[in-house]
């Protein structure tokens, strides 16, 4: 399970929390989504700490997408579908389009979701985005988006977000990202070059919703990159960037 790739998984994690080992699952059993662990006979509480491994079929109507899932039962009421996460630079995040497209990555480690899961899961609306981050001086933030939407393959994965609030700025706002399309080394994005590559291949910046100034955070930076995330008008690196969905109307 450990090299399974997240072209047919999909793994969350919970900030804090040690992840199951390899194989082990939970006995609670078959879910549709993260959501359902907040009720009925999954109610959960931060004190139970039922965070771990779900089998989740049809989670968009997408055979491709049925999965296992590690889903986060804790951070910011729970119920969250982890996306994306970096924590040690262990994986290579300067990837072809395709691959971010399908997604990579390890069940316990650095990976990315997908963007065409992505687009099948928030295509629709109706979805939140929270961003957990620890910076290098140990300092825990979120960021906490109302409104998170990945368009089509045809509209390049135009991303749609809004209705912030969290513990610091809203990097996504200063150089804004709202309505940027997707790119990655191989293609280009609306910046006058391409961000994803503008450092050259030995510091590459991975695939992002880049505008014309490139970014004010990009969590798929070249790990510990000083220009990780713009926060309260200075740069930080990010040592531990966690992304994670769930719908709004979550019970939670």
């Amino acid at each position: 399970m450990t090299t399974t790739t997240i072209t047919t998984i999909i793994l969350l994690l919970a900030i804090g929390i040690l992840p199951l080992s390899s194989g082990q699952k939970t006995n609670i059993g078959l879910i549709n989504n993260c959501c359902d662990l907040g009720y009925g006979r999954f109610t959960f509480s931060r004190k139970t700490k039922l965070s771990g491994i779900y089998d989740i079929p049809n989670v968009c109507r997408d055979d491709h997408l049925e999965a296992e899932a590690y889903c986060d039962t804790i951070n910011g009421g729970g119920g969250w579908l982890v996306v994306q996460r970096r924590q040690d630079g262990s994986e290579n995040f300067n990837r072809t389009w395709v691959e971010y497209e399908d997604g990579f990555g390890k069940l316990t480690g650095e990976f990315w979701y997908g963007l065409r899961a992505l687009h099948c899961l928030t295509g629709q609306g109706g979805w939140e985005m929270r961003m957990d981050i620890k910076l290098a001086d140990g300092t825990k933030v979120f960021l906490h988006y109302e409104q998170f939407k990945v368009a089509s393959a045809k509209d390049k994965y135009k991303l749609t977000i809004g209705g912030f609030h969290g513990t610091t700025t809203d990097p996504m706002a200063y150089r804004d990202h709202n309505e940027m399309e997707f790119a990655t080394k191989d293609t280009k994005s609306l910046s006058q070059y391409n961000c994803a590559l503008n450092s050259g291949p030995s510091i590459p910046h991975g695939g992002w919703w880049f505008n014309k100034k490139c970014w004010s955070v990009n969590p798929n930076n070249f790990y510990k990159q000083y220009w990780g995330v713009y926060l309260k008008s200075n740069w930080h690196t990010l040592p531990f960037v966690e992304i994670k969905i769930r719908p709004v109307q979550c019970n939670i």
